[in-house]
């Protein structure tokens, strides 16, 4: 009989450690969940941004072991949406001002009073067909930066940043400087500046404010496919990459070999 209480005891120790055990994991766990990676802005990292990071910085060591000099080009959410707009300003003028001499501007507060149904009919509309146009954005910058990525359309990848509520296009191999500008630019180039002239032939002020919409919500890409412009490389190998939790890019340079 002692020997039975023995291993009954015995037993009850044993799975009392097993327990203890899943506990303790169980916490390393969860403090492992709560260590957070975030990048220098202190920007909360998902697990598709870390993954990114990770690409990127394989791709970097390989391009400073071929001599490259890396240099940020990046740009915060502040910059973008006051620099940005104001880089904008000049098109949505010429948009509004071509839709003005051709159709007249409609008297907004004349069809308040009058009809308001039609108002609030607009107003929707303008709602409505901007937010799948943000979607559209993204996907145009995909289809052309594709052009000149490695594996074209398998290096694109599309996301959501919850912080911002809006989706972002990201492209994960080497670009050149003119298919960097290219892909930044024509979503803004169609689903703008063409929507626009679209608006002014039709006579639709609906559509006309959508398209000045989408010119502004190309206010980051056109700053900095102007701050590419005008940057001064001549002579040199340039390669970019899109920084993998900033926004903005990363260039790489060096000097082009004799040959």
């Amino acid at each position: 009989m002692s020997e039975d209480k023995n291993q009954e005891m015995l037993e009850q120790l044993q799975a009392a450690e097993e327990k203890e055990a899943q506990k303790a994991s169980g916490k390393v766990s969860r403090k492992k969940k709560e260590k957070h990676v975030k990048n220098s802005d202190g920007h909360v990292l998902t697990e598709a941004e870390i993954k990114r990071q990770a690409a990127f910085d394989e791709k970097e060591k390989k391009l400073l072991a071929q001599g490259y000099k890396r240099e940020d080009i990046l740009i915060s959410i502040v910059t973008a949406n006051f620099v940005g707009i104001l880089l904008t300003l000049p098109f949505i003028a010429a948009v509004a001002a071509g839709y003005i001499l051709r159709n007249g501007l409609p008297n907004i507060g004349e069809i308040m009073r009058t009809n308001p149904v039609l108002y609030f009919a607009g107003l929707f509309g303008i709602i409505l067909g901007t937010i799948p146009l943000v979607i559209l954005h993204e996907k145009i910058h995909g289809w052309f930066w594709s052009i000149g990525a490695e594996n074209g359309s398998k290096d694109i990848e599309f996301g959501f940043q919850k912080e911002n509520l809006t989706p972002y296009c990201t492209c994960a191999s080497p670009l050149s400087k003119p298919i960097y500008i290219l892909g930044s630019m024509m979503p803004m180039t169609i689903l703008g500046i063409v929507l626009g002239i679209v608006s002014i032939f039709i006579g639709n002020f609906v559509v006309m404010c959508i398209a000045a919409l989408q010119i502004m919500g190309g206010a980051g890409d056109i700053l900095i496919s102007c701050m590419l412009l005008f940057r001064k490389n001549k002579g040199k190998d340039v390669i970019l990459l899109d920084h993998p939790t900033k926004i903005g890019l990363v260039a790489f340079e060096r000097e082009k070999e004799n040959k």
